[in-house]
């Protein structure tokens, strides 16, 4: 149940503070962040801090990711490609974890 003070907060917010309730543990922390360069060479920024992850802080969940996968259609089989990987500008979930030493973007929001 989300206080009265989260009331007129965004979306992003509420969720932040529901995962923080409901799944809080000590060594892992819930952040928001945003894109700043594509993979291979993938930068992000994360909400409040003045410093930059780059690819080697950084795992990235497969469907935020150019990649491929067999779907069956009508009794054949058929590769897909799924091109919408993440760009700059775009806004992600990432949960920190290791005392803030490694990071996985989860999703974008």
């Amino acid at each position: 149940m989300l206080s009265d003070e989260y009331i007129g907060h965004s979306g992003a917010a509420k969720l932040r503070h529901v995962i923080k309730q409901l799944g809080y543990n000590k060594d892992v922390d819930v952040e928001f962040a945003t894109i700043l360069a594509p993979l291979p060479d993938i930068r992000v920024k994360l909400d409040g801090q003045s410093f930059e992850l780059d690819a080697d802080d950084l795992i990235v969940c497969e469907h935020l990711t150019e990649h491929k996968r067999q779907a069956e259609i009508n009794g054949s089989i058929v590769e897909i490609t799924f091109k919408d990987a993440l760009k700059p500008g775009d806004r992600v979930v990432i949960v920190s974890y290791f005392a803030g030493q490694q990071y996985v973007i989860l999703d974008r929001i």
